[in-house]
């Protein structure tokens, strides 16, 4: 029986056909099922007229016409492209449609239209001798994923900035490995790093044999599993995330483990993607028991997101998952071992130390460098005697001595005595309470422990997460933990996982392209961290060579303004382009929250939604322009952005929260420098 594969541009297109159309493509899909050859289908052979013998027509309305691309090995079809029917026959008439035999991956190139681009390239770039690609004999460039058809056009890239031009015309998976290569990996690096390695793939025994495609990950591919399951893929609220995974997320997805694992990746990489994806295959694995996979997070509107999410992607394993945030996790513990107290609030913190500080004056130090030490270092690191305090590493802080330490303890024990005393505990306090009930056997652990926004935990809280999870059992894929460096925006001092006892050595690995966010943005994005070394989670530095970006676009837009009411004019008139472009108001963010912003739209007749604490961002079910913190942001994503910032932003934790904000941008960056001797609120 033939089965479709369908396209990732016909789901990202199809809402766009008419609906006649549309119900066509059902019908297509269940024909197949029934009988692939029958007359009704209407596939017919377009070659000559199409470059590839393989291309076929089928009729999905009296103008449509969809391009299926028939096997030569197999019964596995490839339903590629929808649209009118001069449209649809212009768009496969030059191109080629080959399963590539080194990588296994589905390849679809143009050699015609690489061609004139190459001219092009030839015509403008300056003579060079030797390029890095000149290391690559014929069989290599093969390895590499380029097709034989395009390797000659390979060979007449002589710099960076032709090959960037070049890649765009090349199969994806080639262009991603290249890259690397370009970026100073060598070949098996860069096939390891950017596809997972070869080793595992499936290899087709001819360019035309797509045999293997259903059985193996595939960048744009989906198996249609008949009508029902393609009316599921084409609804309009399904993400791509939930569909398609890259062959290097699926290798991390089902990666079988001895011992905890570590992903790391610049922001828009799908480390959260991967951990969701793990969590539910795992979740599946659990299904009729009363094991639980965890997955918690550092904040809670992030744990709420996964949770929505995972609820999509997996129904039928949530009864096997739990998905919670670090503090919740904490208190859960603590209140099941019999805690009645309460958390204590900003208010409480600073009255206690004012007591204390009265109480005790201490003069080699003020106020602001001791209520820091203790939330930085003494409370996250669960510090609870004046030994360990002595010898506690104190990455970029200030130095002291030994005898300053020791006045200084003197001062923390104060504290948490009268902290105690009010019964109360800190949050760092509650995860060092909920770590302890766990080591003493007083809370059973979970089979799988995930956890996402890894940078933020402290070293308590990384106790904790080793603790719930069965690392010291010998278990299978006891922990995995997702984060990245370059979002550091709560715990300032990095803290390598082997002081937690979590040794990753082995199964460490960092995801290197990023499917959300455009090249332009990306690019300035990471500019805002420039000669600041990013930190890979574990005691070291984080490998960003050949970390790229799958889709180009428009450069961000930065407008200088000397007040928040210039800020809100030129906001509006960004918001009314973008919607006049076709972009929903619920695809477009503004951050952070700004009651001169927030009035002026408002008043301009441009709806607005707050975005908040503890609930799921309602998505196209409300409409609005949304607003929120870059700490409450984190974790979402929308087409277009809109970032508020002083002109001359310098203050470390500030850099690394622009960062964040500016990566939940896909395709439109705006941002609003305000002059900070000029913008009032």
């Amino acid at each position: 029986m033939a089965q479709l594969m369908l396209h990732r541009d016909v789901l990202k297109n199809f809402g766009r056909l008419p609906g006649k159309v549309q119900k066509k493509v059902y019908e297509l899909t269940r024909k197949f099922e029934e009988d692939s050859t029958q007359a009704s289908i209407h596939l017919e052979h377009l070659f000559p007229m199409a470059r590839d013998p393989k291309v076929r027509s089928a009729r999905v309305g009296d103008d449509y016409r969809a391009i299926v691309i028939a096997p030569e090995v197999g019964d596995i079809f490839l339903l590629a492209y929808i649209d009118h029917h001069d449209e649809a026959y212009a768009w496969c008439k030059n191109k080629c449609f080959e399963a590539h035999l080194a990588t296994g991956t589905l390849q679809i190139f143009d050699v015609e239209e690489t061609t004139l681009v190459v001219n092009d390239i030839q015509h403008n770039q300056p003579n060079c001798e030797h390029y890095i690609l000149d290391n690559l004999n014929h069989q290599e460039l093969f390895q590499a994923g380029v097709p034989e058809a395009l390797i000659p056009a390979v060979r007449a890239a002589r710099s960076d900035e032709a090959f960037l031009q070049l890649s765009e015309y090349l199969p994806k998976d080639a262009a991603q490995v290249l890259l690397g290569i370009v970026s100073g990996m060598s070949l098996d690096q860069s096939l390891e790093e950017m596809l997972g390695g070869l080793d595992e793939l499936a290899k087709p025994t001819s360019a035309g044999d797509f045999s293997h495609l259903a059985k193996t990950a595939n960048i744009d591919l989906v198996l249609v599993e008949g009508e029902e399951h393609l009316r599921d893929i084409l609804s309009e609220d399904i993400e791509e995330w939930r569909i398609f995974l890259h062959p290097y997320q699926r290798k991390l997805v089902e990666w079988k483990t001895q011992g905890p694992l570590k992903i790391n990746g610049a922001a828009g990489t799908g480390k959260t993607v991967v951990l969701m994806h793990r969590a539910a295959f795992l979740g599946r694995k659990l299904l009729g028991t009363n094991e639980k996979v965890l997955v918690t997070t550092f904040t809670t509107n992030l744990s709420v997101t996964i949770k929505s999410l995972l609820e999509k992607l997996a129904p039928d394993a949530m009864a096997n998952i739990e998905v919670t945030n670090l503090h919740q996790l904490a208190r859960t513990i603590c209140h099941r071992i019999g805690w009645k107290g309460k958390i204590a609030e900003q208010g409480d913190i600073e009255s206690i130390w004012d007591k204390v500080l009265i109480e005790n004056p201490i003069k080699d130090f003020d106020r602001v460098f001791v209520i820091n030490e203790h939330r930085d270092i003494v409370d996250p690191m669960g510090i609870d005697s004046e030994d360990t305090y002595l010898t506690v590493i104190r990455t970029g802080r200030q130095r002291i001595s030994r005898a300053q330490r020791k006045e200084l303890w003197r001062i923390f024990i104060a504290f948490n005595r009268e902290v105690s005393k009010r019964n109360l505990l800190t949050f760092e306090g509650v995860i060092h309470q909920a770590r302890m009930a766990v080591q003493q056997g007083k809370f059973e652990g979970f089979r799988h422990v995930l956890v996402d926004e890894l940078q933020d935990f402290g070293l308590e809280a990384l106790r904790l997460i080793a603790a719930l999870s069965p690392t010291a059992n010998g278990l299978s894929d006891p922990l995995c933990v997702v984060g990245d460096g370059h979002q550091r925006i709560y715990n300032k001092t990095p803290i390598a996982l082997s002081r937690a006892g979590i040794n990753v050595r082995g199964r460490s690995r960092r995801l290197k392209i990023n499917y959300r966010t455009t090249e332009q943005i990306r690019q300035w994005a990471h500019g805002l961290l420039a000669g600041m070394e990013i930190d890979d989670l574990d005691g070291g530095i984080a490998d960003t060579v050949a970390d790229q970006s799958v889709m180009k676009g428009n450069e961000p837009k930065t407008v200088n303004c000397k007040s928040f009411e210039e800020a809100a004019c030129a906001l509006i008139m960004w918001i009314r382009g973008l919607q006049d472009s076709g972009i929903g108001s619920h695809e477009i963010c503004f951050t952070p929250p700004n009651k001169v912003l927030v009035t002026a739209l408002e008043s301009a007749g441009v709806k607005t939604l707050e975005l908040q604490a503890r609930q799921a961002d309602p998505g196209q079910d409300e409409s609005g322009v949304r607003y929120g913190t870059k700490q409450r942001i984190k974790g979402l994503e929308f087409k277009a952005v809109a970032l508020l910032m002083n002109d001359h932003s310098i203050e470390t934790r500030e850099r690394y929260a622009n960062y964040v904000a500016a990566t939940r941008a896909r395709e439109y960056l705006l941002i609003m420098a305000i002059s900070q001797s000029d913008g009032k609120h």
